[in-house]
């Protein structure tokens, strides 16, 4: 049956099969980094949870990229997919800076309050 695929179907069946093995690798890799945040004493800083998160969601937005690109029916679908993708990055990273903003301001006005 591979004989008579295409290349392009060869190499996005190949592609497809990559990215579940990189999905589970990355899945596993977030398991040992759970643990390892959990035995930590940082384990339950909101910091390290809100960046935990912030990498979980960025993996995922990733391989969703990846494989809606896989599916694009062709240059005008890829150019499309990959616009909305960059807008949505550049929304969170807009939003993930005001929100770091905002705790670093916080963190600051609180030492700044209990070292009068």
């Amino acid at each position: 049956m591979a004989e008579n695929q295409k290349p392009a179907d060869l190499a996005r069946s190949m592609m497809t099969k990559n990215l579940e093995q990189v999905h589970e690798a990355i899945a596993n890799y977030f398991r040992l980094v759970e643990k390892s945040i959990s035995a930590s004493p940082l384990g339950a800083a909101d910091q390290t949870k809100t960046f935990r998160n912030y990498v979980e969601r960025s993996v995922a937005a990733s391989f969703g990229l990846s494989d809606q690109l896989l599916r694009a029916k062709d240059f005008q679908d890829v150019v499309r997919i990959q616009t909305e993708f960059f807008q949505t990055q550049l929304k969170a990273l807009t939003e993930k800076s005001k929100d770091f903003s905002d705790t670093t301001t916080n963190a600051v006005s609180e030492r700044n309050s209990r070292s009068d």
